[in-house]
C-alpha cells in the first residue's frame, strides 16, 4: 500500500515526459512478463501432453525385438536371412524375391493397390499383373514388414506370435516365413506342386556352395555336430530360422514420437503435437491404435471398400477375419510406424494417401457394399474434424517414421546374393 502510494504520488507530482516514461516501463515489464509466462506454457503443456500419450497407450518403440527361444540373436544367421530375402532362388521361376513385393524404397511394402507375384514383370507401381492365368495379383494390399519383432497377439503387449496378416490368421514369424514359398501366386508361379515347393527350393540353395557356407556360419551349432554336411545344415527349418531372424530385426526405434515421450519437447513441430492432442483426443484413434507399434491387434469391422479379385472361398469379396470363423468383414487394426512410406493404404488399398484414410475415418460411415453402417465397430463414428485439424492429424503420422535406422545396411538390399540372380530392389 505505501509503495503504491509513493508510486502514484510520483504520477501525480512528475511532468508529461516523466509520466509516458513510466507508463512505457511499466507496459514493457509487463509484456516481457507475459512473454515468459508464454515461453514456460509450452513446456509444462509438452510435458501434460506427454503424460497424457502415454497414460492414453501410447509407448516408445522397443530398440530389441521380442525374440524366441529357438531362435536367439545370431548375426550370421540374420545376415544369412537378408541374403535369403532378397534372392529370387526362392521363388519358382527364379525371379521374384520376398523384396518383390518388400521393397526397401517403399517402406518394405511395394506402391501397389495389390501386390503382383509370379508371372510379372517389373518393380513397385510399375510391375506388371500376372499370366497367365491361374496365375493372379493377390487380394490384398502388401503389408510393411517393420517392427514385426513387436507385434502383439490380440493386445499391444510385444510377443513372438504376434498377428500378422490383415486377417489375423497367422501368429509369429516362424509359422508363416515359409508360406509364401508355396503360393502359386506369390513366389511358386507354376514351376511345382504346392506340396513339393519348399523342398524344392532347399535343394537349390544346398547345390550353391556359398550359401551352405553361409548356413554353417549362421548355424554353428550343426557345423560342429555334421560338419559341412548340406543336407545336415540346409534345411526347412534353418530357412524358416533365417528368415524369420532377419525380419525379426527390421525395428525402428528412433522416429520423432520416441524422442518426445522420451522427454525432447522438440522432437515434435508444433502442428505434430496439435495431431497427437487430437490422436489421443478428440478423433479417438487410440481406441485401436496404441501400443509401441500403434496397433492393438485386434479385429475391427470399420467398413473400408472392397476391391480386388478378393478371396479364392469368397471371389470378389474378402471376408477378413470372417473367412476364419470371427466377426465377417474385420480386419487387424494396421500399424502405424512407418507409415508414410507405405502407401496405398486400408486392406484392399483403397486410400492412396494418409489425408483420404483420416477423411474416412472422419465420416464414420461404411463404404463397403455389404457392411451397412450400424454393424460398425463402436469406435467407428463421424469425428467433426476441419481441415485443419485433419492436416495436423497427417503431421503427426509423419512424426511415426523413423528416418535414419532405416539407412543402417540391414534395411538395404546387399551387394549381391549367392544364387548370382538379379536382386529385385
Amino acid at each position: 500500500m505505501i509503495e503504491g502510494t509513493t508510486s502514484l504520488r510520483f504520477l501525480a507530482d512528475a511532468g508529461p515526459t516523466q509520466v509516458r516514461r513510466a507508463l512505457l516501463t511499466f507496459a514493457i515489464v509487463i509484456h516481457c512478463a507475459a512473454c515468459s509466462d508464454d515461453a514456460a506454457l509450452p513446456a509444462q503443456g509438452d510435458a501434460d501432453l506427454r503424460r497424457r500419450a502415454l497414460a492414453a497407450g501410447l509407448a516408445p518403440m522397443p530398440v530389441e525385438p521380442v525374440r524366441p527361444t529357438e531362435n536367439p540373436y545370431v548375426a550370421e544367421r540374420v545376415s544369412l536371412g537378408h541374403h535369403l530375402f532378397f534372392d529370387a532362388i526362392l521363388s519358382g521361376p527364379r525371379d521374384i524375391a520376398c523384396s518383390t513385393c518388400h521393397l526397401p524404397r517403399f517402406g518394405f511394402a511395394d506402391g501397389r493397390q495389390f501386390p503382383s507375384g509370379a508371372g510379372a514383370e517389373g518393380l513397385g507401381p510399375d510391375r506388371t499383373d500376372p499370366a497367365p492365368w491361374p496365375l493372379r495379383l493377390m487380394p490384398r494390399n502388401s503389408p510393411p514388414v517393420f517392427n514385426i519383432g513387436a507385434y502383439g497377439r490380440f493386445g499391444t503387449v510385444p510377443t513372438t506370435s504376434g498377428m500378422i496378416f490383415w486377417s489375423g490368421s497367422a501368429f509369429g514369424l516362424e509359422d508363416q516365413v515359409l508360406t509364401p514359398i508355396a503360393a502359386d501366386n506369390e513366389l511358386r508361379g507354376m514351376t511345382y506342386a504346392k506340396a513339393v515347393a519348399v523342398d524344392s527350393v532347399v535343394v537349390r540353395l544346398r547345390a550353391i556352395p556359398a550359401y551352405v557356407a553361409h548356413f554353417a556360419d549362421a548355424f554353428p551349432d550343426l557345423f560342429a555336430a555334421y560338419g559341412p554336411d548340406p543336407a545336415r545344415l540346409v534345411t526347412t527349418q534353418t530357412l524358416r530360422l533365417a528368415l524369420a531372424a532377419y525380419l525379426r530385426e527390421l525395428v525402428t526405434p528412433h522416429a520423432p514420437i520416441d524422442a518426445f515421450l522420451a522427454g525432447d519437447d522438440a522432437a515434435l513441430s508444433r502442428i505434430q503435437k496439435d495431431g497427437l492432442e487430437l490422436f489421443i483426443g478428440k478423433a479417438n484413434c487410440v481406441a485401436c491404435h496404441t501400443g509401441p507399434v500403434l496397433s492393438d491387434f485386434q479385429l475391427h469391422v470399420i467398413g473400408a471398400r472392397q476391391m480386388g479379385l478378393g478371396r479364392d472361398t469368397t471371389p470378389g469379396d474378402d471376408l477378413g477375419w470372417g473367412e476364419h470363423g470371427g466377426t465377417p468383414y474385420s480386419f487387424r487394426t494396421a500399424p502405424l510406424r512407418q507409415i508414410t512410406e507405405t502407401a496405398p493404404f486400408l486392406h484392399a488399398g483403397t486410400a492412396e494417401t494418409l489425408e483420404a484414410v483420416i477423411r474416412f475415418k472422419n465420416a464414420g460411415q461404411s463404404e463397403h457394399a455389404r457392411v451397412a453402417t450400424g454393424s460398425l465397430d463402436p469406435a467407428v463414428r463421424p469425428l467433426g474434424l476441419s481441415d485443419s485439424e485433419i492436416a495436423a492429424l497427417v503431421a503427426f503420422l509423419e512424426a511415426l517414421t523413423d528416418r535414419t535406422t532405416t539407412l543402417q545396411p540391414l534395411f538395404l538390399a546387399p551387394a549381391s546374393v549367392p544364387s548370382g540372380l538379379e536382386i529385385p530392389k
